[in-house]
């Protein structure tokens, strides 16, 4: 069940929107996957992602950015990466994966997520198994063309690029990164990743740039305060 409720372009959307559940499409956590990155010397880093097309995952690009070889699983099964597109502002990469036969996300509009609404997290933290967990929206954020989502989920190491659904099974954003001053998750809306998709696939190797979260000099005004 949804309550009428809007959000103002320039404006933080807060407030209980949603009083309902959905019941949860677990389905969704087939097309979830984990990332592993390679380092130079060795190194090897883990994240999550998300089957969002055929052959293309897609993830944080602070999971991916150091590496010059990267591997997408499930399980036992492993397929490398060949190429990627990347937009590291937005932390949105999007990975080219021949061959991969697990299941394409549904993806969910802008403008369908609401304040209060729950929604279902899906991703590999610990660089362990797959894990579950229940959260809700907290605020949204309009930046770049998109809603960046505040939510109640925790995302751990690990978790990073892991999707987050609603009741209906849609991917609706990609969890990216934890306030720990404030215990607050942010994930990066899936309205951004058709545009990463229309650009230029490059092969893989380390990106550079900050993230817009990253940035001190250039962060956006909902992250200005966070720690004070």
């Amino acid at each position: 069940m949804r309550l009428a409720m809007r959000c103002g372009i320039g404006a933080v959307c807060a407030g209980l929107a949603w009083s309902v559940a959905a019941e949860v499409d677990h389905t969704a956590s087939l097309s979830v996957v984990q990332i592993r990155g390679y380092m130079a010397g060795g190194r090897v880093f883990y994240g999550s992602g998300v089957v969002v097309a055929q052959d293309r995952v897609a993830t944080n690009c602070h999971v991916t950015r150091d590496a010059g070889r990267i591997t997408v699983g499930k399980g036992a099964l492993s397929f490398p990466a060949t190429a990627q597109r990347a937009d590291t502002r937005r932390d949105l990469c999007v990975l080219v994966v021949p061959g991969l036969p697990f299941p394409v996300a549904r993806l969910g509009r802008d403008g369908e997520v609401g304040v209060g609404q729950p929604l279902y997290f899906y991703g590999y933290p610990h660089a362990i198994g797959i894990a579950y967990a229940e959260a809700r929206v907290r605020a949204l954020h309009p930046f770049e063309g998109g809603w960046v989502i505040e939510t109640t989920a925790d995302f751990t190491f690990g978790g990073s690029g892991g999707g987050l659904f609603d009741g209906q099974g849609r991917l609706v954003g990609l969890a990216t990164f934890l306030s720990a001053a404030q215990s607050r998750g942010y994930a990066i809306p899936s309205a951004w990743i058709a545009a990463v998709e229309a650009g230029e696939a490059r092969e893989i190797g380390p990106l550079r740039g900050l993230t817009f979260w990253e940035d001190a000099a250039a962060l956006p005004a909902f992250l200005r305060t966070l720690g004070k």
